[in-house]
């Protein structure tokens, strides 16, 4: 009776399919077939009748000896019905020899299309599956060849998805960056200490036989010789790929984080959906328990904006222990994260804190850096452009000082829209203070970047004359200095190399924003 209750339920998804690839039917629909049979089934229970079942064999050779129109099938309905009036009698009219020879037909051409047309065309353990379903069902009974078939699948799944890494990419810091619009200062320091944040981009369904990988990369990436080599101080994990997670995977991550925590490494989770079935899965095995320091975010792009936020705050340490003397530069200040306080590392000799402090001592000893000094007793806005075009001009503030009247100084409140996605472009932008959100909506997707104080916006559109590309908003209250359409038609004419030189920094500044773009695309499909 179990068997007759499993396969009346287990034989449609199994011989329907296979029946459609051996008669070359590609629109066969699982679902209808499902309803038909539970309605015919139900209707047979109620006439004290036999279930339906689709005899895979049987149905071969009906539609192979030309059986394979709806005629056919009435006929073959009003034969049976005949048979079943005219009692078992009749069976006894057809020839032994012509039913042995339809069975051994049926079984050498099953056994052909099982072994022979296989070989070659499957993975070897999916052929060896096949064999022993063969030799079980041959030797004890169809019902264990089943069963056993069901578990060596179930087998075969494990290791063959157990060979593929669940890491898809890993990328550095140094490669992979966020679209935060930084000052050159900045982004010179991050480039050269990204090597400190290592994402690691998870891709599929994770369980017991793709987590291991995963978890033996980590713990050699933090071995001492290997840790010694390249130190690591975030640990970004991007699971936007990533489909499910049972209970063993998810377990994974808190053994990932007591190690990362005795290396003083920060864990972070992003590329999940609050509330979703990722951060279920994970918060139920205590990941984010209290105490723990494991940060989550919705993309790639705010983990990794989170990262370079910590790291700059160890330039900024270093500079005010290397300078009391200056004040410090207003323009090289990043937001303050919703995230613990910078700390030193504990250890002494700990090689991220001496790269750290080897980068920033050289970042701040540059001559541009120390040339910064001087431009704090300037008028506004000619410090700001010598801070905003540092690296992008060859020319003095002396050069610069002529382009001051042309520019006009606005303050605008949190929530401010500057110009929308489509806009006529009337000005361009030096931010002085207080951040920028650009938002990016497009038909492949959206994305956004922020942009801090000490560098430009909408510098393409306005001077080259092509709609808004984006919508700007100020996400706090914010000091900018324009140059609106009025002005800079003044400048071409009065002061034309000013104009030239603006010209050049303008597609500088567009290339180096290309290259950001393209990197943040590239590394997130990746």
């Amino acid at each position: 009776m179990f068997a007759l209750t499993f396969f009346g339920i287990l034989h449609v998804p199994i011989n329907v399919p296979a029946l459609g690839v051996s008669t070359g039917q590609d629109e066969v629909d699982v679902d209808r077939e499902l309803i038909a049979h539970g309605i015919s089934n139900a209707l047979a229970g109620f006439a004290g009748s036999v279930q339906n079942y689709l005899v895979y064999t049987n149905s071969l050779l009906f539609i192979r000896t030309g059986g394979d129109s709806r005629v056919a099938g009435v006929m073959l309905a009003v034969g049976t019905f005949g048979i079943l009036m005219a009692g078992p009698s009749i069976v006894g009219y057809i020839p032994i020899m012509v039913v042995g020879t339809l069975i051994f037909l049926l079984g050498i051409e099953l056994l052909r299309e099982a072994l022979y047309d296989t070989w070659g065309r499957v993975h070897r353990l999916e052929y060896l599956t096949i064999v022993a379903i063969v030799v079980v069902m041959g030797t004890w009974d169809f019902v264990i060849g089943i069963f056993a078939g069901i578990v060596l699948a179930c087998v075969s799944y494990v290791v063959q998805t157990s060979r593929k890494s669940a890491i898809r990419a890993t990328y550095t810091g140094e490669i992979a960056c966020s679209t935060v619009r930084r000052h050159p200062a900045q982004a010179r320091f991050l480039r050269q200490v990204g090597k400190q944040i290592h994402i690691a981009k998870l891709a599929g369904y994770l369980f017991f036989g793709t987590i291991a990988s995963v978890e033996n990369r980590i713990r050699g990436l933090l071995d001492d010789e290997a840790f010694q080599a390249r130190p690591i101080r975030f640990l970004v994990f991007d699971m936007q790929n990533v489909t499910g997670i049972d209970y063993s995977a998810a377990d994974a991550f808190t053994r990932i984080n007591k190690v990362v925590v005795r290396k003083q490494i920060r864990l972070i989770v992003c590329g999940i959906e609050p509330s979703g079935e990722l951060e279920s899965s994970l918060r139920s095995v205590g990941l984010w328990d209290v105490g723990s320091d494991v940060q989550t975010f919705e993309d790639l792009n705010s983990a990794l904006e989170c990262c370079e936020n910590e790291l700059l705050k160890a330039f900024y340490s270093r500079r005010d222990a290397l300078s009391h003397r200056n004040p410090p530069t207003e323009f090289l200040d990043v937001p303050k994260p919703k995230t613990a306080p910078f700390t030193w590392d504990t250890t002494v000799s700990s090689p991220r804190r001496s790269q750290l402090d080897q980068v920033a001592h050289q970042t701040l000893g540059d001559p541009e850096s120390a040339a910064q000094a001087k431009w704090q007793n300037f008028k506004q806005p000619l410090p700001l452009i010598l801070h905003a075009f540092q690296g992008l001009t060859d020319m003095n503030e002396d050069f610069w000082f002529r382009a001051m009247p042309f520019f006009e100084r606005r303050e605008y409140a949190a929530g401010t829209v500057l110009f929308r996605h489509g806009d006529v472009p009337d000005g361009w932008f030096l931010l002085e203070a207080g951040i920028f959100r650009a938002e990016y909506h497009l038909p492949q997707g959206q994305f956004y970047e922020s942009i801090v104080a000490g560098t430009t916006c909408g510098e393409l559109p306005f001077f080259g004359g092509t709609p808004r590309t984006a919508t700007v908003v100020a996400e706090r209250d914010s000091v900018a200095w324009c140059l609106d359409q009025a002005r800079w038609d003044l400048l071409q004419k009065s002061q034309a190399d000013v104009g030239y030189e603006l010209l050049k920094i303008s597609l500088k500044l567009t290339s180096e924003r290309m290259a950001v773009i393209t990197s943040y695309v590239l590394t997130t499909a990746g």
